[in-house]
This record gives C-alpha cells, structure tokens and sequence, in this order.
C-alpha cells in the first residue's frame, strides 16, 4: 500500500525515494538531514558520514519544508506525524526522538491501532495521557 508522510502543520510531504526526510538537531550540534524508512518498525537511518550519533542522543525533529518542531504536545522525547494510506485514511504517527530507543506507534483518533519496536510499552500511559483525553 502506498503511504504518505504529511507535516502536522503545513501538511507537505515528507517522503522522497522511499525514505522520509526530516532535518534534525540536538544540543551542541547544529543539525542535518536524516533519512528514515517509510516502514514502521524499521529503524534504519540514513545521515551524512560525519554525523556523529550515540545511543541516548536526543534530537529535535523539524519539517524541513516550514521548520515546525514535531514534538509531540505534553511529551518531549516523542514526535509526532500524520500517516496517510492509499485509501485515504489518516493516522497519527508517533516515534521516540532518542537514538536508539525502538518505539513507533500508529495512532487513531481513538486508539493506538498498532506498536512497533522492543521498547513500545514505555510510553503507553503517556500516549493515553496525550490523545485520549
């Protein structure tokens, strides 16, 4: 199935030549560009060889169209998309800001739909705290 990767706030596309592009920073470095798989679950990342990146690192994620931060509201080392599928369907897509913590989620408007990734359960109550008000 095709899927797109949508800006929350300016709602441009994110990916290109399947990978989603994001521009990124984190305190002391002043960023880049990374590339990510459109494969939820998939933690490959593509960046410039001199990105120097450690497990723990957390990073700030920006669209790279208009620089809107996606943070997700009320939780910092989360970051937040919107999915859109093939048959028009929209989904929240929320994923861990710090290298080397596996967590992905599919989000409706009224559930996580799906969780990816050995560290998935961690923000669960967080999650609920966030969209199911």
């Amino acid at each position: 199935m095709k899927t797109n990767f949508i800006c929350p706030k300016c709602r441009g596309y994110l990916n290109v030549d399947n990978k989603v592009i994001f521009t990124v920073k984190k305190k002391g470095w002043s960023g880049g560009i990374v590339k990510l798989s459109p494969e939820l679950g998939d933690y490959a990342i593509t960046h410039h060889p001199s990105f120097k990146f450690d497990d723990g690192d957390h990073f700030e994620f920006h669209c790279p169209i208009c620089n809107y931060d996606l943070t997700l509201d009320g939780a910092d080392k989360l970051a937040k998309v919107i999915l859109h599928e093939e048959d028009g369907k929209e989904y929240f897509v929320v994923f861990s800001k710090i290298k080397g913590e596996r967590c992905t989620y599919k989000i409706s408007e009224k559930q996580v739909e799906e969780s990816y990734g050995d560290h998935a359960g961690r923000n669960m109550d967080l999650l609920s705290a966030t969209f199911f008000r």
